[in-house]
């Protein structure tokens, strides 16, 4: 059931995925994912077309809609005095006891009225019970926590045959530190226990933990009275530890920081949020930085990387996803050392884009030349220039995505390393009108070709991917015939951005061609481009007074 709950998560999150996508994210054996996948065909939780799976929304909402009704028919009231885990309930301080009591006194209720209008169910508990509120959210998570694993799993800090796993050692050295009316944060009691476990050499060497566990445990333990008193009355002790210099593993492999970063998940039981991490370290992080060291991982490495992202067609808040999962990896080994981070100029760009802005005169003679070396390319750098789209969205379209009544095309996906990847952002998935010229060009081609519907428009006449085509050879043989600095894909978005600004089209319009999700996030890429037109002061009233006289 554990796998399979895994499977359906996967599935989920993948969206569109073949065997071998979903074998490798969820790491299960190929035979056991074939017979669940099998299973969820069956149910049409997952959707089969050829050798291509589609996770169904709608059924699984259904599914799970049913399942909850089912659980309310089949329940049969609590008594807490009588279920297995009273002892465990005992254990816990009145607070938390008078919250059980409440989701206990909630279920009963919820068997005695019935399944429908639960919401009403839930405000007319809260105002008459005396107890603490329960939210529908909470009380949907508790019965679904109940149907599965009963009275225990409506209790705090339970999962299956799982347990938080919070090192003993390093928990019972925090509540000498937390414990205290020294009044130290959970962040920095952790870090003084494992410091002094360090001096003894207990550990190897600090962790960055996640507070939230330790606090609850601590919470479970104690009452509130008591750790009141604790934080108000008892002294606190004197560091046994001396302070040195610290010396974090600097020279590790990101390779092996993420395994620890990814176990550190793992152990703390956030499941979910493993599932996302990883996926996002194996399809972006790991092919660029797993070679590298902590120590060489620098603010110029990760700019590069953030062009090349740029340039294969992702967008600003995917970048920045990935840029903040590769921070929390660093920040696991070495939660002290983050060269990452400027502290010294705020204003420093540290993940900036380098963007290479040409003159009209520039444009004009790179189109020339192009047109004349590179014609099978020349449609791809024009659409570019003068829609906005971007390099990888232009190579992913098919003739289907055309309209040539009305000269637009329509993106929905974007090419990468050989295979589509479709748009996720609303914004993103939208329809750019061309002009004539280059609609006479692509009419031209479609009449002579005579191809299928579902053909790619630009197909290249070269061993390399169509991306490295216009980046090695197109992109690279223009700088070289322009004596400029070398062009990349997404430089000729950003020329498209600043010829529309020095032509003042509106920067909405600009932003969505680009289709960026609002005006913050492209303002925060294109700010330098903005800033450069505010070159001297305006009179609004200059020419209404004009017009009158």
């Amino acid at each position: 059931m554990k796998n399979r709950d895994l499977i359906i998560k996967t599935a989920r999150r993948l969206d569109k995925f073949d065997l071998n996508e979903l074998i490798v994210v969820s790491e299960l054996d190929e035979k056991e994912v074939i017979e669940i996948l099998s299973d969820l065909v069956k149910q049409q939780i997952v959707l089969k077309n050829n050798n291509t799976y589609f996770f169904n929304t709608k059924k699984s909402a259904e599914i799970t809609n049913n399942d909850g009704d089912e659980t309310i028919s089949e329940f049969k009231p609590i008594v807490i005095e009588e279920e297995e885990g009273y002892e465990d309930f005992l254990k816990f301080g009145e607070e938390t006891q008078n919250r059980v009591r409440a989701y206990v006194g909630l279920l009963n209720l919820i068997h005695q009225a019935g399944t429908k209008n639960i919401n009403k169910v839930v405000e007319l508990f809260n105002e008459t019970s005396g107890y603490p509120r329960v939210a529908p959210s909470t009380f949907t998570r508790i019965r679904k926590k109940y149907s599965q694993y009963g009275f225990r799993g409506i209790l705090p800090k339970f999962s299956k045959h799982i347990t938080v796993a919070i090192p003993d050692e390093i928990y019972t050295c925090f509540k000498k530190y937390y414990l205290t009316n020294e009044k130290l944060s959970a962040q920095e009691a952790i870090y003084r226990a494992q410091k002094e476990l360090q001096s003894e050499q207990k550990i190897e060497q600090p962790y960055a933990y996640t507070s939230t566990p330790f606090v609850r445990k601590v919470r479970t333990e104690f009452t509130k009275e008591q750790i009141e008193y604790f934080r108000n009355n008892i002294e606190a002790q004197k560091p046994k530890f001396e302070p040195i210099k610290v010396k974090e593993p600097l020279d590790m492999k990101f390779e092996k920081a993420a395994y620890i970063y990814l176990k550190h998940l793992k152990m703390e039981n956030k499941l979910e949020r493993l599932m996302h991490d990883k996926t996002n370290y194996k399809n972006h992080l790991k092919p660029y930085f797993d070679n590298l060291s902590i120590r060489e991982i620098t603010t110029k490495v990760v700019a590069q990387f953030k062009q090349s992202m740029f340039d294969n067609g992702f967008q600003l808040v995917s970048v920045n996803i990935y840029i903040t999962l590769l921070k929390l990896i660093i920040k696991t080994v070495c939660p002290l050392t983050n060269s990452l981070v400027v502290r010294n100029n705020s204003k420093q760009k540290v993940y900036s884009v380098d963007m290479n802005i040409l003159s009209d005169k520039k444009i004009a003679e790179l189109l020339n030349i192009c047109a004349k070396k590179y014609p099978a390319a020349y449609s791809v750098i024009y659409l570019s220039l003068s829609t906005g789209a971007s390099v990888p969205e232009i190579l992913a379209l098919t003739w289907e995505r055309i309209n040539f009544e009305d000269n637009t095309i329509f993106l929905k996906y974007f090419l990468y390393e050989q295979r589509l990847v479709m748009n996720r952002c609303g914004s993103t998935i939208r329809k750019l009108k061309f002009d004539d010229n280059i609609s006479g060009i692509l009419r031209k081609k479609f009449e002579g070709t005579k191809p299928e519907l579902t053909d790619f428009v630009f197909k290249f006449d070269s061993p390399k991917s169509p991306q490295q085509y216009i980046e090695n050879v197109v992109l690279r043989g223009l700088s070289a015939h322009l004596g400029i600095v070398r062009l990349h894909p997404s430089d000729l978005q950003h020329n498209f951005v600043n010829m529309c600004l020095k032509q003042n089209v509106p920067i909405t319009f600009i932003q969505k061609a680009l289709g960026y999700y609002g005006l913050p996030n492209f303002i925060r890429i294109y700010k330098d481009l903005i800033a450069n037109l505010d070159n001297g002061n305006y009179n609004p009233l200059d020419k209404i007074l004009e017009n009158k006289e």
